[in-house]
């Protein structure tokens, strides 16, 4: 029986929650640790493009969590498509994380690790959701600046979120280089008001209220729309039905949806017609609540 890694992948970016609101959704990234080697191995399924080695992101993030820990063979399983917006880069540092915690021979807290990630990430609306599950809030703290605060939110019985990913990459840098450097005062005070009602509606279960805010974000949908048209097919879609909770996920391809439940199919039936999303891959998903867990799996790998 051998040691499996399981993290959540993510959707950061809800709404007017930019770089600071996300949540944790049902498609894994799975690392099963392997015997001790003379160098670090990593079997994955990412091809060329992702190192094997003890550069590998995750080994780099086991060594930020201590570097004394010893080479391991480990396999990677992942369910995350990378660079989609959907958070494939902080499941790979909360993997390394939590491996490096499990091989330390120190005693490293949640805290400690939290602190790691985000600082590894840059924010925290991706990372904090893949390590602790559920809708997440977090940012600096305001009393230490070299540390972040986290409020965790339950999730909906009644909603789910319906994803839409296009085939096509999007990087985190191309996304972000169509962002203005700065915005105007309205537009500023407009999406501080829809972030702080949105938490608002969070913290007390307003789900209605809560994921149509999703919709009014002003800090970046506008300016990436043009790399994701597909936001807009989506969004009048829905709304054709009733339903508004449609959001870029992270910086994109990826487009979210929270429905309720009983809209769902409908809902991902109508988004299949749609001529402008034929290369979409388009899931029912669930919310995931735990976020990244240790487990035994009795088929090891090695």
């Amino acid at each position: 029986m051998t040691k499996e890694i399981i993290v959540p992948a993510t959707s950061a970016n809800m709404g007017p929650g930019f770089d600071s609101i996300g949540c944790a959704v049902n498609l894994y990234l799975k690392v099963q640790i392997g015997p001790a080697s003379e160098e670090w191995h990593v079997d994955h399924p990412f091809g060329n493009k992702v190192a094997d080695d003890a550069s590998n992101l995750i080994v780099q993030s086991a060594l930020n969590a201590d570097p004394d820990i010893k080479s391991h063979i480990i396999e990677v399983k992942s369910e995350i498509p990378l660079t989609r917006g959907l958070g494939s880069s902080s499941s790979a540092i909360i993997a390394g994380l939590l491996l490096g915690k499990e091989l330390s021979q120190k005693k490293i807290s949640s805290e400690k690790l939290l602190d790691i990630a985000v600082e590894m990430e840059g924010h925290p609306d991706n990372a904090v959701p893949a390590l602790l599950g559920g809708i997440v809030v977090g940012g600096k703290d305001p009393l230490e600046d070299d540390k972040f605060m986290t409020y965790k939110f339950k999730t909906p019985d009644d909603y789910l979120p319906v994803a839409i990913i296009p085939k096509r990459q999007l990087s985190t840098q191309l996304s972000r280089s169509v962002l203005p450097k700065y915005i105007g005062r309205n537009n500023a005070v407009s999406s501080s008001a829809a972030s702080n009602l949105l938490v608002a509606a969070l913290a007390n279960q307003d789900w209605p209220t809560a994921f149509a805010l999703t919709e009014k974000d002003g800090l970046h949908e506008r300016y990436r729309q043009k790399l994701v048209p597909e936001l807009e097919t989506v969004r009048r879609s829905a709304h054709k039905e009733g339903i508004y909770g449609s959001y870029l996920s992270g910086a994109g391809t990826t487009i979210m949806t929270i429905v309720k439940e009983r809209q769902a199919d409908q809902l991902i039936e109508i988004l299949k017609k749609q001529s402008e999303l034929s290369d979409c891959q388009i899931l029912k998903l669930s919310f995931d609540d735990q976020g990244a867990r240790l487990a035994e799996n009795e088929e090891a790998a090695f």
